[in-house]
């Protein structure tokens, strides 16, 4: 069981971790003409997450383009609020998966005492 649990914590920690690298690529690049906001999204497995990685198409109307030397590029589509916000909620998805691993080491430490 203590096995099954820490999978599952580590692949959250990897999934929160990959989300989070996510957030800061996207707000590095929010002044980047022509840079196509990533977002992941997690599957519930039977022993963890499975993650994806995938660029969010453009909303805006062809109207809104702007002309630069690169070519007709739409502006980044990156709102910071929005990816500050998630940030916050992909650290405590972090730190929640961090908490099970933990606890799950003192259960184990626990069993352990008890049977020594």
């Amino acid at each position: 069981m203590v096995g099954s649990v820490n999978s599952a914590a580590i692949s959250g920690l990897q999934a929160a971790t990959l989300k989070l690298q996510t957030n800061a690529n996207n707000i590095a690049n929010a002044s980047t003409v022509g840079f196509q906001k990533q977002q992941v999204t997690t599957v519930a497995g039977v022993y963890g997450v499975e993650v994806k990685v995938e660029k969010v198409n453009g909303t805006e109307s062809p109207s809104l383009q702007t002309n630069n030397i690169e070519g007709d590029l739409r502006p980044s589509e990156v709102d910071l609020l929005e990816e500050s916000i998630e940030m916050g909620v992909n650290k405590r998805l972090y730190d929640a998966n961090l908490k099970t691993l933990r606890v799950a080491d003192n259960m184990l430490g626990a069993l352990l005492a008890i049977k020594a």
